[in-house]
């Protein structure tokens, strides 16, 4: 996957930082799936709820979890969430 690196589950988006806010926002996200804060099989926090945590725009998180979501990490189910899926 091509996400910067050296992002925790604890980092904060960087504004002013040299990689996209959405490519800060999915590593975030990503790092703290391994770490097992969003178990696979249950639902990451929602698009309101990322959206007041990280202060981004409705856009970045949808451009972030659509990444995810095409490298096979997240699934979106309407009306549901947006779910971990399992490691393979």
């Amino acid at each position: 996957m091509d996400l910067p690196s050296g992002y925790g589950p604890n980092t904060e988006i960087d504004d002013e930082g040299m990689d996209p806010v959405w490519k800060q926002l999915a590593a975030i996200l990503l790092a703290r799936i391994d770490a097992e804060v969003y178990p696979a099989g249950r639902a990451i926090p929602s698009l309101t709820q990322l959206l007041q945590e990280f202060g981004v725009s409705r856009g970045t998180v949808l451009k972030a979890t659509g990444h995810l979501e095409d490298a096979g990490v997240l699934h979106a189910v309407q009306g549901r969430g947006v779910f971990v899926l399992p490691k393979q």
